[in-house]
């Protein structure tokens, strides 16, 4: 499941790193790239690993993979695998185009220390070349490189991986949406920790309310989600992930105001994106511009708003607070948001044929 996530504004728009905490094949996800750490030209699906978890789920057998871009001979010592076919893979299982995989035992100094995080230098230089080799790379799910057999101490390097972020970034502008995951959530905890302080965020067990779910903000909504004439619900849509994610978070007995915020505005993004797919643009298409673009083609004005007030609540929970000032979430403003979901999802499609 989702911990916590924050958004990074650029010069290209704005960008998302997200913290899930869960076995890989199960949390659901898509992604044009996958990350593995592995020892140099060491393969074998051990079990316990996220290699081998992958070889159970998936059948897959990496030693056997073709190889699209080869830099195991360069400093950055990784390699990228063609498109991958997976035509029997449920749909519950998560996806992901091609593999990444970065070698090589951690480095160390001079001065014996470890040199800060050198999977992850290593990994946001190959996806500063990917763009020239035709390689998507909007979405990328990389687990924590180097804190399994290879033995980092993940705590340490937090402010240098933070760091690594903003600038990794900055210079990738196709890189969108950057997933880390763990099997479970001890050393995720520590830099979602980290990630709110540096944000000057509050922490995120005192951002969670407990949702009367006797409200028809609640229930009707998860009546909504929950139907499966939807077209919204459907496995092929590409928000059924968060969607499920947000029946999980209405059916708690408590909800994270953070999880809430980023799945509802991803299935509000997913389905903008989605009603626009016929317009053929070269100029990236942000969730405000799309709404924006649905205004001009007649969506209800209505609709429009609610759409606004669920971006802006995502947003909110996910931007750090400017001015050194900090709202406090209330029970109505998330009821508010819910209430506006739930209104634009009962009008979708929103553009009628």
């Amino acid at each position: 499941m989702l911990l916590t996530f924050f958004d990074i504004e650029t010069a290209h728009g704005r960008s998302t790193v997200e913290l899930q905490a869960g076995d890989f094949p199960s949390l659901g996800l898509t992604a044009d790239l996958l990350v593995v750490s592995a020892f140099e030209r060491c393969y074998a699906p051990v079990p316990g690993t996220l290699i081998g978890r992958l070889h159970e789920a998936y059948g897959l057998q990496l030693k056997a993979l073709p190889i699209a871009l080869d830099l195991r001979n360069s400093p950055l010592k990784c390699w990228v695998s063609a498109e991958l076919d997976w035509p029997d893979q449920p749909n519950q299982l998560s996806r992901f185009r091609r593999i990444a995989v970065i070698e090589g035992l951690m480095e160390w100094s001079d001065e014996d220390d470890l040199l800060p995080w050198p999977p992850f230098n290593r990994l946001f230089s190959l996806l500063a070349l990917l763009p020239m080799r035709q390689i998507a790379c909007a979405t990328v799910a990389s687990p924590l490189l180097g804190s399994g057999n290879q033995g980092l101490d993940v705590v340490a390097h937090y402010p240098d991986l933070l760091h690594a972020y903003h600038q990794a970034f900055r210079h990738v502008p196709e890189l969108e949406r950057l997933i880390l995951f763990d099997k479970t959530d001890a050393h995720l905890q520590v830099l979602g920790e980290a990630i709110d302080a540096a944000l000057e965020r509050p922490a995120p067990q005192t951002m969670r309310l407990r949702l009367p779910g006797a409200s028809p903000a609640v229930s009707g909504l998860q009546d909504l989600l929950s139907s499966r004439s939807s077209p919204f619900t459907r496995p092929s849509s590409q928000a059924a992930q968060d969607i499920r994610e947000l029946l999980m978070l209405l059916r708690s007995e408590e909800a994270s105001l953070v999880a809430l915020g980023n799945h509802s505005r991803r299935v509000v993004e997913q389905l903008v994106l989605q009603s626009l797919s016929d317009e053929a643009s070269s100029e990236k298409l942000t969730l405000y511009k799309g709404i924006r673009r649905l205004q001009q083609r007649g969506v209800h004005p209505w609709v429009i708003q609610c759409l606004h007030q669920v971006r802006c609540f995502g947003n909110w929970m996910g931007h750090p607070p400017r001015g050194g000032s900090v709202m406090p979430v209330e029970l109505h403003d998330v009821l508010a948001m819910l209430s506006s979901l739930q209104r634009v999802l009962q009008a979708y499609p929103w553009l009628k044929a």
